[in-house]
């Protein structure tokens, strides 16, 4: 796993089971939604954590866990590096993937006679 925990760090991992990718909740579950992901600050927290994903990875629940560092921005946690973001966003590809869901259609605009 992370060889130095980072500020604020989450624990991210993809599932076995369909391999999408997954974040450590607050109640030790894994869930696909970011904004659920339980948020380590120090170092205990962040080996727990650890230890969290490394005891699921050897049930075969998830797959290479690994820490990811956020930051608070606006209130929001935001993955630092820019693949995390697109991992937290969901796929990033059309097509038949687990756990895609696409955007809502926009809705075209009416212009008005000048």
């Amino acid at each position: 796993m992370s060889k130095k925990p980072a500020a604020l760090s989450v624990l991210t991992a993809n599932r076995l089971s369909d391999g999408v990718a997954v974040f450590l909740d607050f109640e030790g579950a894994w869930s696909t939604i970011f904004a659920e992901a339980s948020v380590a600050s120090n170092p205990d927290e962040v080996r727990a954590l650890e230890d969290r994903g490394a005891y699921d990875a050897q049930r075969n629940i998830i797959v290479e866990p690994y820490l990811v560092e956020v930051r608070k921005i606006d209130g929001t946690l935001v993955p630092v590096r820019q693949r995390e973001r697109v991992r937290a966003a969901g796929p990033s590809i059309l097509g038949d993937v687990p756990g895609y869901v696409a955007p809502p259609a926009p809705q075209p605009r009416i212009r008005e006679a000048a």
